[in-house]
């Protein structure tokens, strides 16, 4: 029976769902600041507030059958309370200022938080957030039980199941201040992006001949010019007099010049088709895991995506520009 419910309902609520969503994206579009009034913020009474408006509906039937006036005196306070608390609802959203960030960037597998600035003149009370379109499992929602005026902010979860670049979809804010009779609600659409990493999964790979280890991340070598002082040689008649110990010359100990030393790093090239997979995106896992480790230990490394490469270096921006790549992969290569 309830499978039966299932086919014939699903397709009717996809129907006005998809309605729904288009009448939004026309009534509300996105952007990064969102200003809330009478054209973005509806209102419904909540199961609480039917209950109330139908015992009210009793009083005055009653009121009105046996000729009480104080039954109906009763009855008319509560409609006014209840049309007060409307009204107290609405003006809690009306006129509130909300700034989204641009970009949230994160790995697959975990939450991101986007970060919602509040901008206000007064105090609000109870509002709710979560993203619309995230499912009944994996929903999470952050609630301002109260902020006073000028800027708050808050960080709404959104889980990230996969890799890509995302928009970050509808956000759904909601109160049932004041007394829960109503929900004041709204669905803003930030012009936000989500860029989700592939989920980093921690591999044993011998790459080029070298270990990922702390003694392969550099090597040392003896050179002439150098950053550090290594040994002293006997001077060589034609090396440069800069390298000349003249402390120990005008000291009569004879000819000696300097040998100092320099850490020289060890290029590692990063390539998709050499990880110990058949699955592109445990591949990507893999990769993902190598390139912060090399970036940690301070590994120069390139990444090889096809035909895409990215050249050896290290830093913060090489670390970034290939976890995009790995992020934006799209196997139309047939990378195996």
């Amino acid at each position: 029976m309830t499978t039966l419910r299932a086919i014939m309902y699903t397709p009717i609520l996809n129907f006005f769902k998809a309605k729904f969503d288009l009448w939004l994206k026309k009534r509300i579009p996105a952007a990064l600041k969102q200003n809330l009034s009478n054209r973005n913020v509806f209102i419904f009474p909540t199961k609480f507030g039917f209950v109330f408006l139908f015992f009210d509906l009793i009083l005055f039937l009653l009121a009105t059958n046996y000729q009480n006036n104080l039954i109906m005196l009763l009855s008319y306070l509560l409609a006014s309370l209840f049309i007060s608390a409307m009204l107290h609802s609405f003006f809690n959203l009306s006129g509130l200022q909300l700034e989204a960030k641009a970009n949230v960037k994160g790995f697959a597998g975990n939450y991101l938080y986007l970060p919602i600035k509040l901008i206000s003149s007064k105090g609000r009370f109870n509002l709710n957030f979560s993203f619309a379109q995230q499912t009944e499992a994996n929903r999470a929602s952050i609630n301002a039980n109260q902020f006073e005026k000028a800027k708050s902010e808050v960080l709404v979860p959104m889980y990230c199941d996969k890799r890509g670049i995302f928009a970050a979809g509808r956000v759904k804010l909601s109160s049932e201040y004041s007394l829960g009779l109503f929900t004041c609600w709204t669905q803003l659409a930030f012009a936000s992006t989500f860029v989700v990493y592939p989920e980093p999964k921690q591999v044993q790979l011998k790459l080029n001949n070298h270990l990922l280890d702390d003694e392969s991340a550099n090597s040392t070598k003896i050179v002439d010019q150098g950053d550090d002082f290594y040994q002293l040689k006997n001077y060589v008649l034609g090396e440069p007099l800069s390298q000349v110990a003249w402390k120990h010359l005008a000291k009569g100990q004879g000819w000696f010049s300097k040998a100092n030393q320099q850490n020289v790093s060890q290029q590692q090239w990063l390539n998709l088709a050499e990880m110990p997979s058949t699955n592109i995106e445990q591949k990507l896992s893999y990769l993902c895991y190598l390139a912060q480790e090399y970036n940690q230990q301070g590994i120069e490394f390139g990444v090889v995506l096809g035909e895409q490469k990215i050249a050896p270096t290290q830093g913060k921006e090489h670390l970034e520009q290939c976890l995009m790549a790995l992020a934006e992969f799209s196997n139309k290569q047939g990378v195996i």
